[in-house]
């Protein structure tokens, strides 16, 4: 029964164990092996004549006088069906059997719920390669000309992504489409929030504001800052619900919206640039935004036993909500966010650092090196880790008067205030969300 099976590796089926003796899954040198985590096997090959026989006396199978070495056997088909023929007749001997699964690829009976999270999420990350391949595509044939004549007109003359309107770009219906809810449910992504907001508008109907306006200040910024995108970006996760009364705009590098038809699809779903000028106008037309404080500096660091975040010279948004007036500050952490993708965080001083920052210094932009996992596979790709990614609201800090020109210690009151609150809110949270053993460190 317990035999070298490597002429016939191709029937050998592999079986992902755990512990109490039964099989744990290995392969060497191209062979599928089981490995025991015990030196015995109880009664797992028992079959129907030997329940018979055996009624009193349970036998168990032993490595010792074996040609192969206690820790590694070969199953082959003849095995698998004795096991399956023993679990139909001794179903309580196999509470810890599980049937076999392929570790790094996609099992072929996934739910079609799952597969559509993952064309959600793949969707989402292949965006930008998209549009430019859909623009060329367009250029390509003459017959599209007549389209897009008018609409490179229109690209060279529209500003909505620096003039603050982006409320009249921002599409209630676009950023409610189902393709968000399975985005969301990917990992999954929930809202948290310690206390309610008053509403800017009483009537979503009416852009006549009746309270204060927000600025979100998302940590940490992690690979692409998703928990922000689906958060702020889309109702996949219920935002107008969770906060009704309080379109938000999430703010990005303005390098974004030099893409055509790419720049369009951000501003549909009220993404607009992160400049100063625009922030302002933003506000001043009572649409509230988040900003990733943290930006592309932080997208580089890796650390497995901390989060680490630049916010200690990040005042930028501080001075913004003085600068305004009749604002509060919400501090958001999203729990999870630095594990959707590993990342290599570079030597400072090396090359490979130095080219990175050469990018953020002269494009805006860097290339942080990361992997996750794969459309079909769990090894290796670059869609992120099912992992949970939870949005944690902390408590607002009101800003009431408004300072054309704030004073820098009033801008390092408020930073301290809102530090405090961030910190307060990670602390309290961690051991909900699996992060009692991550510290969070602000570096830079």
């Amino acid at each position: 029964m317990l035999h070298d099976n490597s002429e016939n590796t191709d029937t050998s089926i592999r079986y992902r164990g755990y512990e109490n003796g039964v099989l744990a899954n290995t392969k060497e040198n191209g062979v599928s092996t089981a490995t025991s985590t015990s030196t015995t096997l109880n009664n797992n090959t028992t079959t129907d004549d030997d329940d018979d026989n055996n009624d009193d006396n349970d036998n168990d199978i032993n490595y010792e006088n074996s040609h192969i070495s206690e820790n590694t056997i070969i199953l082959d088909n003849e095995v698998i069906q004795q096991i399956k023929e023993a679990e139909c007749t001794s179903p309580q001997k196999f509470t810890n059997y599980r049937r076999p699964v392929l570790e790094s690829c996609c099992s072929p009976a996934t739910p079609l719920q799952r597969r559509l999270q993952t064309l959600a999420i793949a969707t989402h990350i292949s965006t930008i390669p998209f549009f430019v391949i859909l623009t060329f595509f367009l250029l390509s044939f003459p017959i599209f000309w007549i389209l897009l004549i008018p609409y490179f007109i229109y690209y060279m003359l529209d500003r909505t992504p620096a003039n603050g309107k982006i409320y009249k770009r921002y599409s209630p219906w676009f950023r409610s489409l189902p393709i968000w809810t399975y985005l969301c449910d990917y990992f999954p992504l929930r809202l948290h929030k310690s206390c309610d907001l008053t509403p800017t508008f009483a009537d979503s109907k009416s852009r006549v504001a009746t309270g204060p306006r927000y600025i979100f200040g998302y940590h940490p910024h992690g690979i692409g800052a998703i928990g922000a995108f689906g958060t702020f970006a889309t109702e996949g996760c219920g935002w107008s619900k969770i906060f009704p009364g309080i379109p938000t705009s999430l703010l990005t590098i303005v390098t974004q919206f030099t893409g055509p038809l790419y720049r369009d699809y951000l501003m549909a779903l009220g993404i607009t640039s992160v400049s100063k000028k625009n922030a302002l106008k933003v506000l001043a037309n009572n649409q509230s935004i988040c900003i990733v404080v943290g930006g592309v500096r932080e997208s580089l660091l890796g650390s497995d036993d901390s989060v680490e975040l630049i916010l200690n010279k990040r005042k930028g948004f501080i001075k913004l909500a003085l600068q305004t007036g009749n604002i509060s500050l919400v501090p958001v952490f999203g729990f999870g966010e630095t594990k959707c993708f590993k990342v290599y965080e570079t030597k400072k001083g090396s090359i490979l650092n130095k080219i990175q920052f050469w990018f953020k210094q002269k494009l805006g932009f860097t290339f942080p090196i990361f992997f996750a996992r794969g459309l079909f596979n769990y090894d290796f790709g670059l869609i992120p880790f099912r992992t949970p990614l939870n949005i944690v609201f902390g408590e607002l800090i009101y800003i009431k008067e408004k300072y054309d020109q704030p004073d820098q210690s009033l801008i390092e009151h408020y930073h301290s205030l809102y530090v405090e609150e961030l910190k307060k809110i990670y602390y309290d949270n961690r051991d909900r969300f699996d992060s009692s053993n991550i510290e969070l460190e602000i570096v830079g």
